[in-house]
């Protein structure tokens, strides 16, 4: 029961607003703040357990009869996205607006408060001064009075400003307590903004500031210093959070649980830390474009490693998903998913490390910072993840692969977008960096409309960049969700987008498996999924866009973790991809491709669920900004039927009569003319704007327009909309949007409002419009029945062809009938039939045929073909009925009513039988072998049944050997005649294993005569039992027991009891027939049931298997065990309708190839059923039990739909070598411009050089992550030579050459010849002479070149005074594509000793090479850049900007993507005066780094002496010692590349 009540703040008074009698959407949120399980209680409630017998799962000593305790405050906040949406009112009132909520805890108030505003977005640092809403009384006094989503901003800001808390109260009728908590926040924040960067924190402000819920990085803002330096100083300061434990009792009783949280308000831990478990992050918050999709792929990692029996740690906060139900991890952490609280937890479980990849994309944002502060992450490496998020770095990853991409550009300047538009040609894509007034991305298609849009987005700067893409028209977009490991693809599902590329994909229609790729799409797409995953070494999950024209695709975007798409494609075809990607990721046993080889016999189709009802003036079209709120999937027998039931899902009613159309463009109204025919032929009365219903008149077709503003009387658009008149309204509108005012209110939107206002339903995308309307035109509600693709089962639902019982041997003329209704209940719909009355009657003749059939027409369930009894006086007889009885029953069984004594009847019979007539016979032992020989005499093909011994089976197969066309098949209940009395039987158990070991050589499976003659032997009355009915409903329960346990495969039983026996005997298919059955369901036969009382041991035990519905011919005749349709005759003679005979392939043959792909069945290996209408086409194959079955080859031609589903579920095999340095080199055109050259300065490279040169360092780097070394040089020897100190360059290449397998002897002045005089020539011929490289260090600028002219093997200059560096240059310049994505448009800022520093003189040449970068030199005076370095950039690149300054501005850091720091040099100096007043100029703290970008970096050669201040180092910008880690690599490549012609 949920009760909403209205309290008066001034007075006790309150009122109940209204009750709802249920749970409600507060509910998980109350049972999540408070521990008390609502919905469990009521449950237990509801089932009659009282309140008191009800143990708290929390404590669990005390009951549930009690009101929980709290010693923890829980703050609950909504997330609203109105941002998203034009014209939206942001007022806050009594209609639900927002899409999500957050849920925070803690011990205060203050701490709980400030944990939950981050919660929200990761954007807040809490409450505090912000720029979201303006420091004016204006601003401030209007939204305090007219609340919005700012609301708690305002109210900070207020407080800034000097509102009082009465003055605020006022405005707001905010409780006073609240807003007296909020001021002491605001206390503490004007406190620690007081001091400076270079200010010691005391560490009781310290401690004040986390107990009242400052994050690190708050307090970093405020105290003008980074996060990770406020980590450190706290936690020197022993200042670090507790993990307490929800226990409802307040403590009052020893709590048992989970469920916890941190906080600095408290003394000790509630919980020990010995688990060490893996850590889980979850989705956070529910937003547009991040909702339940990413729970479940959370809570499946959780329980998939709780499976393999790993400890798990789940970190979330949000109220409203079944992640943070407690009893889903091992332990559940309520906490924000920020930098902070993950390496708090992390730090605090000693954890395993950390999954990402399941929790969208918040998660992603923090790996890179999670990993370099040393925090393991499963799966894909944060770097590899970064090449895919960095635009810069994944294009250029994606042209080194040869995968397309649309033409892209990120440009600064409003002339250089129109520029490159004009280049590439309209539409385009434009993403700016920076929106206002709610504009977006969005696609523009002239040049004025992008002018209109730039000029509404805003500034376009350095700053703020805007993207630009080509943007493809009429391209078909494309998802595929994949899994990789180590780089290998092991699943991937391509998805199709019903609607266009332009409209987002969370908002995008979606098909699986696709219906309208071409196959050559859908390959190439394979294989590009295939090449980005190897390329990123991605381990895990990902999905890929892919926009598709004319069979050529392009890339859109990649993300390395799970999409919002993963659930569906999962659902849609049975493997579940995040247990897939769970298991790769943490190195357990994972099969590739587990659905391979199976055709899926349904289509899924998601479709989104918006709320633009409760939005008030949002305008319901699709773009490229995701606007839906919800989605729902639906399956059905294709894609229209999916899609209707998917629509219905939403809410969306089908129309009955009206039909509006407003259509925009001319091209979607040719392109809709067709689907407008359709709806005036399915009867629908068509209206239409005025323009739209001229075009439509124009082509015949009857409608009537509606007015939209001047309208006749009683032909008003509105008139028709608002009194609802219209069933559905289709409106497409016009594309020319930014060609008019952004305050311009067109008739095609308020007629859209109109619509969404007065519920009519709305379709406003052409491609969905068509699609709908062919739904429509083929929508029949008596056909609309509940499939078993419609519902999930707990277990395995299997759908199986109508079996096929050849040996239905019935005791009386009229038993067909009672016979066929239990054949029907256990899912056989064909019997051939033989009778034998108790009378001696047989059917011998004519009449006693006709007496059959007579007593069976109109009566029987089952189709039936019946048998005529041979006997020694009726061959010729016999031979007559063949048109009615086309079965010849040959007996030698004496105690038959009809039966032959002699073999030359049987001769007589051969001859008078039809030659393409069936001839079946009971034959064993003797008579058996004399049947084979007349039938080799007679040339007939022969079928035995009822064969119980193993030395006929062996005769039966030796005669096979011979080429005899001879067939077989043996009853399912002599497979378990050890459980049934010998003595009836004549099996014994040894006998019965023979069988199981003969299994290949047997075709079909019969229920026969046993059951009657176990019955008859047991004394089961007939008068209570009619023998007729026996085995049919034990038949699958006692197979299906047996796959259960390993005997059987299903692909045995569909061949044995449906695709041999209508094989053999031309019996033809039954369309829209098929059996339901529930595979993996145990049960119990029950002890009153027929079957039982003739096989009581089948009560011994549970069997597996149960029918659940069984359709013949498109009627359920069985469901849920209750037989329909007993009147009907649905039952047919097949015996005017039998095909020739035919053995086909034998029993052995089939199990030596299994793949059958004529069978009916197919099963699921998880909860997905399957759908009925995969039985209607014979080419559907079964499930792929083995390689064998997987790699086979349908017999007939695949229809569309199973060509694509197979296509999609097939393996994509890409080699993974180690490395990848043959391909590189072969992109590079298979030359190597390093190959035994010296490495002197950089001016003898290009940038197609260099960039060759990176290709190879990133190969180097992944080979290095993966095995620690790349063997390239083994055998070879480096000579290291440095004349002057050094510790990175020597170190770095030395490691590099080891790293490469080769090795290293160092040289010094202090140990070499030199010292006693020796040339440096001379030095050098002599180390050529042992060494295949020399690096060479000297302190004369120019010595290394003189060197090299003397030297026989190539010599890399590792630097030559103040002359170059070109090593340490190379490395820089890789370093800033890694950090920054690209060199192309940056800002380097250059600092320090500019004269004597060679690092920056190599790296200013370089940086000439690239397009539109700023080059600023700013040094002491003196120290300037060299006049012949600036010459040299100049001569380059004459666009390249050089400045030289002498003071580091505010203005030069804010427009500074690369501030690039050298020591001031002391040995460079004569006078240690002028040293000493340059080196402590520039200098590089936290202060200076405040007036930074966001998103620079900062980068040191090293070694430093004061200019860089160690508090810098844990800036996440500060690059210099990841600069060394990428030196190595650079030099790896470098050595490989002067050594190694090729790879």
């Amino acid at each position: 029961c949920n009760i909403q009540y209205a309290l008066n703040p001034h007075s006790r008074e309150y009122s109940i607003i209204e009750v709802n009698a249920r749970l409600s959407r507060s509910s998980a949120l109350a049972s999540k703040a408070t521990g008390y399980p609502l919905a469990f209680v009521a449950a237990k409630l509801g089932l009659d357990i009282a309140l008191n017998e009800i143990r708290n799962s929390v404590t669990r000593e005390t009951t549930a009869c009690f009101e929980p305790s709290l010693d923890y405050v829980v703050v609950k906040i909504p997330r609203w996205d109105l941002k998203k949406f034009d014209r939206v009112s942001k007022n806050l009132s009594s209609a639900m607006k927002s899409v999500g909520e957050v849920m925070a805890i803690g011990r205060t108030f203050e701490e709980t408060m400030q944990e939950a505003i981050r919660s929200v977005d990761t954007s807040f640092d809490g409450f505090g001064r912000n720029t979201y809403v303006p420091e004016t009384r204006e601003a401030i006094e209007e939204e305090l009075t007219k609340p919005t989503d700012l609301r708690v901003f305002a109210i900070a800001n207020a407080l800034h400003m000097g509102y009082t808390v009465d003055e605020i109260h006022e405005l707001t009728a905010i409780d006073r307590w609240f807003l007296c908590k909020l001021r002491g926040l605001v206390e503490t924040e004007r406190q620690l903004n007081t001091f400076a960067a270079d200010q010691a924190l005391p560490c009781a402000l310290v401690r004040r500031a986390k107990q009242q819920g400052f994050s690190d990085s708050g307090i970093a803002q405020l105290t003008r210093r980074n996060e990770m330096q406020v980590r450190n100083t706290r936690e020197g300061f022993g200042i670090t959070p507790f993990v307490k434990q929800i226990d409802t009792v307040a403590a009052e009783f020893p709590a048992h649980t989970n469920y916890l949280y941190l906080t600095y308000n408290a003394s000790a831990h509630d919980v020990s830390f010995v688990d060490h478990g893996v850590m889980v992050l979850g989705s956070g918050v529910y937003r547009i474009g991040s909702s339940v999709e990413f729970d479940w792929c959370a809570v499946r990692a959780i329980r998939t490693l709780r499976e393999n029996r790993f400890k798990t740690v789940m970190v979330n906060y949000n109220p409203e998903t079944v992640s943070t139900d407690y009893d889903e991890a091992d332990r559940l952490y309520f906490s924000n998913i920020t930098m902070e609280r993950i390496m708090d937890i992390y730090a605090a479980e000693a954890a395993a490390g950390v999954i990402i990849s399941m929790g969208g994309q918040a998660p992603n944002n923090i790996a890179l910072a999670l990993h370099r502060n040393k925090v393991r992450i499963f799966g894909t490496s944060p770097e590899n993840i970064d090449g895919a998020e960095n635009r810069y770095k994944f294009s250029r990853m994606l042209d080194q692969i040869g995968v397309d991409q649309p033409q892209w550009r990120e440009l600064t300047q409003h002339e250089d977008a129109e520029e490159f538009c004009a280049e590439v040609g309209y539409p385009v894509l434009v993403r700016p960096s920076y929106v206002l007034s709610g504009a977006a991305m969005n696609v523009v298609a002239t040049a004025s409309d992008l002018k209109s849009y730039l000029d509404q987005a805003a500034t376009v700067s350095r700053e703020y960049p805007v993207v630009i893409t080509k943007f493809i028209e009429e391209a078909k977009e494309i998802d595929v969700d994949a899994v990789a490991l180590d780089g290998k693809l092991i699943m991937h599902c391509v998805s199709e987008h019903v609607e266009n590329a332009g409209v987002h994909s969370g908002d995008a229609t979606l098909v699986q498996p696709p219906q309208d790729l071409d196959p050559v799409t859908v390959r190439k797409i394979g294989e590009a999924t295939a090449a980005i995953g190897q390329a990123l070494r991605v381990t895990g999950p990902y999905n890929i866009q892919f926009m598709a024209k004319n069979n050529e695709i392009k890339v859109i975007e990649c993300n390395v973790r799970a999409a919002r798409s993963f659930p569906f494609v999962s659902k849609v075809t049975g493997v579940d991809l995040i247990e897939m990607a769970t298991k790769a990721m943490l190195g357990l046993p994972v099969t590739p491709y587990p659905n391979r080889g199976q055709r899926l016999g349904y289509v899924g189709v998601k479709v989104p669920q918006f709320s633009f009802s409760r939005l008030q003036g949002a305008d319901p079209i699709l773009g490229v900004e995701m606007a839906s709120t919800g989605e729902v999937a639906a399956f059905g027998r294709d894609k229209y039927d999916a899609y209707l039931k998917a629509m219905v899902a939403t809410g969306f009613q089908l129309p009955e009569k009206n039909i509006l159309l407003s259509i925009g463009s001319y091209k979607e109204k040719v392109e809709m003319l067709p689907s407008v025919q359709r709806l005036a032929d399915s009867g629908f009365k068509l209206f239409a704007t005025p323009g739209t219903a001229d075009f439509i008149q124009e082509h015949g077709i009857d409608v009537t327009a509606l007015e939209a503003d001047t309208a006749r009387e009683g032909y008003g658009l509105q008139e028709y909309l608002s009194n609802n008149k219209i069933d559905l309204y289709v409106n497409l509108p016009s594309k020319n949007k930014f060609r008019r005012p952004a305050t311009y209110v067109s008739n095609g939107y308020r007629s859209r409002r109109l619509a969404i206002d007065f519920s009519v339903p709305l379709i406003t995308n052409v491609k969905c419009a068509k699609m709908f309307i062919e739904a429509l035109a083929r929508f029949s509600v008596e056909k609309w029945d509940v499939e078993s693709v419609d519902y999930v089962t707990s277990h395995r639902t299997t759908v199986l062809p109508g079996l096929v019982d050849v040996a239905a041997l019935l005791p009386a003329a009229d038993s067909l009938a009672s016979a066929s209704r239990a054949a029907i209940c256990g899912g056989f719909t064909t019997l051939g039939v033989s009778v034998f009355g108790a009378d001696g009657t047989a059917a011998t003749d004519d009449r006693a045929v006709a007496a059959i059939k007579n007593a069976s027409r109109g009566r029987a369930l089952a189709d039936y073909v019946v048998a005529v009894a041979a006997t020694d006086a009726n061959p010729a007889a016999a031979a007559a009925l063949s048109a009615d009885a086309p079965i010849l029953f040959v007996s030698f069984d004496k105690r038959h009513p009809a039966h032959v004594d002699a073999y030359n009847t049987v001769s007589e019979h051969f001859k008078a039988w039809p030659p393409s007539a069936a001839v079946v016979t009971n034959a064993a032992g003797n008579d058996l072998a004399s049947m084979l020989l007349l039938a080799s005499l007679f040339g007939r093909q022969l079928h035995v049944t009822d064969v119980r011994s193993a030395a006929d089976l062996d005769l039966i197969d030796l005669s096979r050997t011979r080429g005899l066309s001879v067939t077989c098949d043996v009853s399912v209940f002599a497979l378990f005649a050890d459980r049934l009395p010998s003595s009836v039987t004549g099996l014994s158990a040894d006998a019965v294993h023979a069988l199981w070991a003969r299994l290949p050589t047997i075709d079909c499976f019969t229920v026969g005569a046993i059951p009657a003659q176990v019955a008859r032997a047991a004394g089961v009355s007939e008068a209570d039992v009619n023998p007729a009915a026996l085995g049919y409903q034990v038949v699958l329960p006692l197979l299906y027991t047996a796959v259960a346990e390993g005997r059987l495969k299903s692909s045995d039983i569909v061949e044995r009891l449906c695709t041999a026996p209508r094989r053999i005997f031309g019996l033809p298919e039954q369309p829209d027939t098929y059996v339901e059955i529930h595979q993996d369901r145990s049960v119990r036969v029950p002890p009153k049931s027929d079957d039982a009382q003739w096989f009581p041991d089948l009560l011994s035990k549970p069997v597996r298997c149960v029918v659940h519905r069984v359709v013949m011919r498109g009627k359920t005749l069985f469901l849920d065990g209750k037989l329909y349709a007993q009147d009907t005759a649905a039952g047919r003679d097949l015996g005017h309708v039998l095909r020739a005979m035919s053995s086909g392939p034998s029993g052995k043959q089939f199990a030596q190839t299994p793949a059958v792909a004529g069978a009916l069945g197919i099963q699921t290996d998880s909860v997905r059923p399957t759908s009925a209408q995969a039985v209607r086409s014979p080419s559907v194959a079964i499930e792929a039990e083995t390689v064998d079955e997987a790699n086979a080859e349908p017999a007939d031609e695949p229809s569309a739909l199973e060509k694509t589903a197979l296509i999609t579920t097939r393996t994509i095999e890409r080699p993974l070598p180690v490395t990848r340095l043959a391909d590189v080199l072969a992109r590079h055109g298979n030359k190597n411009p390093f190959f035994m050259n010296h490495v002197l300065s950089v001016r003898q490279f290009t940038r197609d050089d260099l960039h060759l040169l990176f290709a190879v360092a990133q190969e180097m780097r992944t080979g290095v992550q993966r095995a620690g070394m790349v063997p390239l040089l083994s055998g070879r020897v480096m000579a290291s030579v440095f004349y002057e100190p050094s510790s990175r360059t020597a170190s770095s290449l030395q490691a590099a050459m080891l790293r490469l397998g080769g090795q290293v002897f160092t040289a010094s002045s202090e140990t070499s010849s030199v010292a006693k005089g020796e040339t440096l020539e001379d030095s050098v011929r002599t180390f050529g002479s042992y060494a295949d490289v020399i690096a060479l260090r000297h302190p004369q600028p120019g010595s290394v070149q003189g060197a090299a002219r003397f030297a026989n093997t190539p010599v890399i200059n590792a630097g030559d005074g103040v002359g170059e560096h070109p090593t340490q240059a190379m490395l820089d310049t890789f370093t800033i594509r890694e950090e920054l994505g690209t060199v192309n448009g940056l800002t380097v800022t250059l600092v320090g000793d500019l004269k004597n520093g060679r690092t920056v003189h190599s790296l200013a040449r370089v940086l000439a090479q690239y397009k539109n970068v700023t080059l600023n030199y700013v040094a002491p005076a003196g120290l300037g850049m060299p006049g012949s370095v600036k010459r040299d950039v100049a001569l380059r690149a004459p666009y390249v900007v050089q400045t030289e300054y002498s003071e580091l501005s505010d203005e030069i850091l804010a427009n500074t993507d690369v501030l690039y720091i050298t020591r001031v040099q002391k040995e460079r100096f004569d006078n240690l005066d002028e040293y000493e007043q340059a080196k402590s100029m520039f200098v590089v703290d936290n202060s200076l780094m405040r007036k930074c970008k966001r998103n620079m970096i900062v980068m040191h050669p090293l070694p430093r002496v004061g200019e860089v201040a160690p508090e810098v180092d844990t800036d996440q910008r500060a690059a210099y010692f990841r600069q060394m880690q990428y030196g190595m690599f650079v030099r790896m490549a470098l050595l490989a590349l002067v050594l190694c012609c090729d790879f």
